[in-house]
Formats: C-alpha cells, structure tokens, sequence
C-alpha cells in the first residue's frame, strides 16, 4: 500500500509541476500576443491599465478593474465591443457561421466593431491573451 501510495504521490507532483510550467508557458504565449501581434498595449497600456498610447482611437478598459469572466474576455477579443473602437481579432466575426453576442453583420450594421489596427489571431492566440490578461492584471 506504501509503495502505491508513494506512486500517486509522485503522479500527482508531477502532474502539478507539468501543469504549472504548461500554464507558464501559455501565459507567455498570451504576453507576446498582448504586447506585439495583437498590439493590445497600443489601447489598453504594457500595464493594462487603460493607459495606451495617446495616438490610440480610445481609451482602453482597465483590465485590473474588469469584472469579466475568462469566456467573456475571449468574447470581446474575438468580437470586438459594437458602436466602440475595440476590434474584433477574429476575421471571421459576425459572419454567418461566428455570430457575435448573438448577432451576425446584418444585425449589428454600422456598429460593427473595427478590423485591429495589427492583425486577426487565432482561436489559441485569443485564450492565451485572454489568460495572460487574468493571470497579469485582472484584480491586482
């Protein structure tokens, strides 16, 4: 018992320590998304704080003041925030197949948020800025 005991101990710690430098690792990813392909910090600041630089279209949201959800993060840089100068980064936004809060183009018309300013990301490219936007400045 001792002996399977002491195997599941050490699964567990390994499985703990793989995890935590997986999620490391993704919370890089998601830096180098938030400061370069995705240019968040043009809008949001290198701090997320809202403070972006003075040629952005707008101020950015505070991220350490945000009380949204990690799927509602990824809801907003996926889609984009309508009427405002928040982007959508994914090309496919509000197409027939990739509604957005529930809307397609023809519902949200004029108010449909900007190309970004950088380039469209990816579905990982998405999360990965979404979590290094938790795991940095969300509530701290």
């Amino acid at each position: 018992m001792s002996r399977m005991l002491k195997s599941l101990v050490g699964v567990s710690l390994l499985t703990c320590i793989l995890g935590t430098a997986a999620m490391a690792q993704d919370v890089s990813f998601g830096q180098r998304i938030f400061q370069d392909k995705g240019d968040c910090k043009f809008c949001h600041g290198a701090n997320g704080d809202g403070r972006g630089d003075p040629r952005s279209p707008g101020a950015g949201a505070n991220f350490h003041q945000t009380a949204l959800k990690r799927e509602q993060i990824i809801e907003v840089i996926t889609c984009g925030r309508p009427g405002t100068e928040m982007p959508h980064f994914d090309k496919y936004a509000y197409d027939d197949d990739t509604p957005c809060y529930g809307m397609k183009e023809k519902d949200v018309g004029k108010d449909k948020p900007p190309e970004p300013h950088s380039t469209s990301l990816t579905k990982r490219e998405i999360e990965a800025a979404a979590d290094y936007i938790l795991a940095t400045f969300v509530g701290k």
